[in-house]
């Protein structure tokens, strides 16, 4: 069966397209030509055509919309999220450079593996708007494992929609941080321009044979938590939460046109083999392990 994926990246992060089939494409909007705008376009899906059946097609419920005023670069990233990194100036957008670092990975919010309908989904799935600073221990290792649970998900049940994003509450108070309280990695050029989430979150939605929309939110701190298969399964389902408190730490309301009798499961769904394993315990992980953020 096919198996739809869409992801809605929330955080400020940058959009840089990488990837060996589009590098000829142009890397800022300040610079783009109308003719490099469009070819931009072509490959990323970016007509409006497109952006509204994107939308229709993937979000059903409605897309996240915020709950309060927002400054306008928030705003941005929250209504523009379909569009590339051509649409942010060079200022607003990070480069691979500002990972080049000792600490975290480069972790995708959506996967590439998820991206099976054309190798240009899995370029797109190299934008730099995907890119987010994780640790080692947590990109390899829990979200991999998430990440891998909800592709087989994906086959058992035919359509399922995941809505993807990053929190930043450092200071646990229940609320977004405001933007100059987030944590910064430190490049090695010692510029700090990419904030740290503190957090990621994924909702699954699916609709049953009865209409209903039933939904799973699984929120995990962004550290260097270290477990593999059934351990890692045992700590996926103890940060089971509910669609409320991520839309309470967002301010986002994420599914705006749902209906209101939303079935929310708290427990993991059944999948089918064995627990998959960690992808954490290479050197690279082991390199990081306990490291403090400058």
């Amino acid at each position: 069966m096919t198996a739809r994926k869409i992801f809605v990246h929330i955080s400020l992060l940058v959009m840089l397209l990488v990837g060996s089939a589009v590098t000829a494409l142009p890397a800022a909007a300040a610079t783009c030509t109308a003719a490099e705008r469009h070819e931009a376009d072509k490959w990323l899906w970016l007509s409006q055509a497109d952006k509204n059946a994107s939308i229709a097609r993937n979000l059903p419920w409605g897309a996240p919309a915020p709950t309060e005023p927002v400054s306008g670069e928030r705003q941005l990233v929250q209504q523009d999220y379909v569009i590339g990194y051509v649409r942010l100036k060079s200022a607003d957008a990070s480069t691979p450079s500002d990972y080049s670092e000792p600490i975290f990975d480069q972790g995708h919010v959506t996967p590439s593996a998820d991206m099976t309908m054309s190798a240009i989904a899995v370029d797109n799935s190299f934008i730099m708007s995907n890119m987010t600073p994780q640790f080692c221990q947590f990109n390899r290792g829990v979200w991999q494992i998430l990440e891998e649970i909800v592709r087989r998900w994906a086959v058992e049940y035919g359509t399922i929609y995941v809505v993807s994003g990053s929190i930043f509450d450092r200071d646990g108070n229940g609320v977004r941080d405001p933007d100059e309280a987030a944590l910064r990695m430190t490049s090695n050029n010692q510029k700090k321009r990419v904030a740290i989430p503190s957090a990621f979150f994924k909702i699954v939605a699916l609709k049953d044979a009865d209409g209903k929309v039933e939904t799973l939110s699984i929120l995990l701190p962004n550290d260097q938590t270290d477990l593999d298969r059934a351990e890692a399964v045992a700590y996926l389902g103890q940060h089971i939460t509910s669609l409320a408190h991520i839309e309470q730490l967002t301010g986002l309301d994420l599914l705006p046109n749902a209906p209101v009798a939303l079935v929310e499961h708290v427990a993991l769904w059944p999948f089918t083999g064995a627990p998959p394993r960690s992808l954490a315990r290479g050197a690279q992980c082991a390199a990081t392990a306990g490291a403090v953020i400058p």
